[in-house]
């Protein structure tokens, strides 16, 4: 697939690395600076084109007329609308996909469509990254929670702690501890290793463990993995851009929430918007302002401001002054394994990887409802829906283990008919399901596509 980035940001720059791993993918980067399509230039096999990413000059030059798709990432954006609308009207590409910010622009349904302004898919990072981190405050416990088939069947990645009911155990004495609990553990990672998650697989201290269940069982199946954690009541939040700002919106209901952010103008616009929230102007890394506002009895501490360095280290100043439970909002691979080495952190989000899986679900072929990217792109989960019949299908009407997948690939679950079944080396495909597969190699994606075939285009 021939597919042109215009924005060589960080989320462009992630793009661009998780898609060229493909083969079959011809990447073209384009970006007014060069220092950023240089460091890209270093480590990745795509043509970079430094230039305005709207000017139809640039577009010509990066051959937007082969082009089978656009992704428009640059941080204007009007020039990402711009580009999408010049890449329909005059160059007449397929698939257009472009980062929209701006909430006035998203506020209006019809302002995006081939009558107004042509863009196939709108991705907005704030929304999806404030989402993700709404399902984990939710369940203390998971590290990572993934919805698929509109929230149906629930991915979750927690971490397994000695001491703990199913750790030493075998995987398949989990259904004698859960009898009524329907679930199912697709992956393990021992020292950042994928290992089978066979019934005779033990799970050990440290391990990474990745399970599917409906969301009402989730707190149920984490406590065979973990201590019980307790709930976030008390929650600071380090940041109040619109990440922070939308997401003390949802939680000041139910939750005590304090949000801390530098700006003089800023603070006053979101206290505005805010009722419940105590909102405090300073610097999140000021320690006497965090122990007057009681961080030793914080459940949760989120740094989500604009900058990975800040983030980090407040998310360790936070814990080593008493706050249960840190989380830091990290953007650049660098920190994001500096964050991870650390125990101060308790958790990392990547935003990059967030809104890559968001817009890898558009770029997927054929009949693919949602994909999530795992494992800072090694690994991927992705829901397709079976359509063809027994005559003129590989899958339909076969049972998982006559598929012949790959050994790094489980089919996780399927939902039919709104009815969540967890998959078996017996179960049956049948025609119209919906089809959770996980991928410990995603390059393995092209072997499950043409075993789809009659599904993917």
């Amino acid at each position: 697939m021939k597919i042109l980035i215009l924005g060589a940001g960080q989320v462009g720059a992630s793009l661009a690395r998780y898609l060229s791993k493909d083969i079959d993918n011809d990447i073209t980067i384009i970006d007014k600076e060069e220092a950023n399509l240089s460091d890209i230039a270093r480590h990745l096999d795509v043509k970079t084109i430094c230039g305005q990413a709207s000017y139809p000059n640039i577009l010509e030059q990066a051959e937007i007329r082969s082009m089978d798709m656009i992704i428009a990432v640059t941080k204007s954006d009007e020039g990402n609308m711009l580009a999408c609308q010049m890449a329909h009207t005059l160059y007449n590409v397929g698939k257009k996909i472009a980062r929209i910010r701006t909430a006035e622009y998203l506020h209006h349904d019809k302002l995006f469509s081939n009558y107004a302004i042509p863009i196939d898919f709108v991705i907005t990072p704030e929304v999806l990254v404030t989402n993700f981190i709404k399902r984990v405050v939710e369940e203390p416990g998971a590290e990572q929670i993934f919805e698929f088939d509109n929230g149906l069947i629930q991915l979750v990645e927690t971490k397994a702690y000695a001491g703990t009911p199913i750790v030493g155990s075998p995987i398949k004495e989990l259904h004698d501890h859960l009898p009524r609990t329907h679930m199912r553990i697709v992956a393990i990672y021992r020292n950042s290793q994928a290992i089978s998650a066979y019934g005779d697989t033990v799970i050990k201290d440290g391990d990474r463990v990745y399970f599917v269940t409906k969301k009402a069982s989730i707190s149920t199946v984490l406590k065979e993995f973990r201590r019980v954690d307790r709930s976030y009541k008390n929650i600071i939040i380090a940041g109040g851009g619109l990440i922070g700002l939308n997401l003390a919106k949802f939680l000041e209901k139910n939750h005590h929430i304090r949000i801390i952010e530098l700006n003089k103008q800023r603070v006053k616009k979101i206290a505005d918007e805010l009722e419940n929230t105590i909102v405090l102007r300073g610097n999140a890394s000021d320690e006497d302002l965090l122990k007057e506002e009681g961080i030793e009895s914080t459940d949760l501490f989120l740094a989500l401001t604009d900058s990975d360095e800040i983030n980090v280290i407040v998310s360790i100043l936070a814990k080593r002054l008493g706050a249960y439970k840190t989380v830091a909002l990290v953007k650049r691979n660098m920190y994001e394994d500096l964050a991870t080495q650390s125990d101060d952190v308790d958790m990392v989000i990547s935003p990059d990887q967030i809104t890559t899986s968001g817009i890898l679900s558009h770029i997927r072929k054929g009949n693919t409802m949602m994909v999530h990217s795992l494992r800072q792109g090694k690994a991927e989960a992705i829901e397709v829906i079976a359509h063809g019949d027994e005559q003129h299908s590989d899958v339909v009407g076969k049972a998982i283990e006559e598929i012949g997948l790959p050994d790094s690939v489980v089919v996780a679950s399927i939902v039919r008919d709104n009815e969540v079944i967890m998959a078996s080396r017996i179960l049956k495909i049948e025609e119209n399901d919906h089809v959770l597969l996980v991928l410990s190699d995603v390059s393995k994606i092209h072997q499950i596509e043409e075993l789809f075939e009659g599904y993917f285009d």
